[in-house]
């Protein structure tokens, strides 16, 4: 927002006193035996802790949670009043009304941004485009079934005989209406605003599409792991194991949130190397174990709206696109207009659609483990 030309302006704050992120190292004590400081920062330009042993390492870690803790004090105590905080967001904006509207509306898109979809079947099945009049077949290995989905989106089919596959294609649409009305009252851009949930809202039907398909698929060769703990390191490598034992790599563990929570809980620091054990401290992600790669999805469905795609309780895990499967692309996510002007009304329409097909060409390349008591939905089971 401030490459809009909206001014940045420094305010007083708790944290201005040190650098809290990079605290200067503890120096060791006077005579007096009180704590000094020493000149060199606490961290180097690599995030490295600068000690002389381990000794040391402990000590500064000491003086770095003292830092931490104090900090931390001072910001949960009551630092400004409501007063003092009105007057310093007056002060920025210069009480120009004018100027704070700009700043909610260049804030609209960035908590938004936060809470949407980003679909990812696309990077479980190996996606391409095919050409105008194409036919799509895969090769599949002998007796090896394949899975396929129907025209109507849902419906899976399980293909035995033969070694090729002629995977159908289906719709993925989305029909959004805006009344002009709605576009003179709102405050934002609601016209961009549903192009975006529209195409978002097609992520999540491929997603769940996928899903189901993967779900289906992982019982064909594999046995379906029974969890009736929380997710931890066993549970992973035994639904690894379910993979691997034909010889295949599993490059994907796929979750829901509640699952990660239980990874997070499960593994010590100190099962991490260095390098992803501070990453997980810092930032809290947890992007992958022993190299393969953690999808993560959030969202709960609520009464008309769909915003979930793995389940709670159900994780998969799933080699490259390559050896699993493929997500042909005939027509690519298009948007036409579809106002209703000449019925009289005052609404603008648009038309989103895709069409593609999904085909599981390997069940082998697929695991899936399912936590006790957990309910899967009717669109995946």
């Amino acid at each position: 927002m401030w490459s809009n030309g909206m001014e940045k302006k420094k305010i007083a704050s708790p944290y201005n006193d040190e650098k809290l992120l990079n605290p200067k190292a503890y120096g060791g004590t006077d005579s007096a035996g009180r704590a000094k400081e020493s000149k060199e920062d606490m961290f180097d330009s690599k995030g490295q802790m600068n000690a002389w042993d381990h000794k040391d390492v402990l000590t500064q870690q000491q003086k770095y949670s003292e830092v931490r803790d104090k900090y931390q004090r001072k910001a949960s105590t009551n630092f400004y009043s409501p007063e003092e905080k009105q007057r310093i967001v007056e002060s920025v904006f210069n009480g120009n009304e004018a100027e704070r509207m700009r700043f909610g509306a260049e804030m609209i898109p960035l908590i938004l941004d936060r809470l949407d979809y980003e679909g990812f079947i696309r990077q479980v099945f190996k996606a391409h485009e095919v050409a105008q009049g194409q036919i799509i077949s895969y090769e599949k290995d002998i007796n090896v079934t394949a899975l396929v989905i129907q025209e109507d989106g849902q419906t899976i089919e399980t293909v035995v005989k033969g070694n090729r596959v002629f995977p159908p294609e289906f719709w993925v649409t989305a029909f959004p209406k805006i009344n002009m009305s709605e576009i003179a009252r709102r405050q934002y851009d609601i016209v961009d605003r549903t192009h975006d949930k529209a195409t978002w809202q097609i992520m999540l039907q491929e997603d769940r599409a996928g899903l189901a398909e993967l779900y289906a698929a992982s019982t064909l060769e594999n046995n379906q792991i029974s969890i009736s703990s929380s997710i931890n390191k066993t549970v992973l490598e035994t639904m690894q194991l379910e993979v691997e034992r034909h010889r295949l790599l599993v490059d994907k563990f796929i979750i829901n949130r509640a699952e990660l929570g239980d990874l997070k809980k499960n593994i010590n620091a100190i099962d991490y190397d260095p390098v992803t054990s501070r990453d997980v401290l810092l930032t809290g992600i947890f992007a992958s174990i022993w190299g393969v790669n953690i999808f993560v999805s959030a969202g709960v469905d609520e009464q008309g709206l769909q915003n979930v795609s793995v389940p709670e309780g159900v994780v998969f895990a799933v080699t490259e696109g390559r050896y699993l499967g493929a997500m042909p692309v005939r027509i690519s996510l298009t948007m036409l207009p579809a106002d209703a002007f000449v019925f009289g009304k005052f609404q603008y329409g648009y038309l989103f659609g895709e069409m593609i097909g999904m085909a599981i060409l390997n069940p082998r390349a697929v695991a899936c483990g399912v936590k006790t008591g957990a309910t899967l939905p009717s669109w995946m089971a």
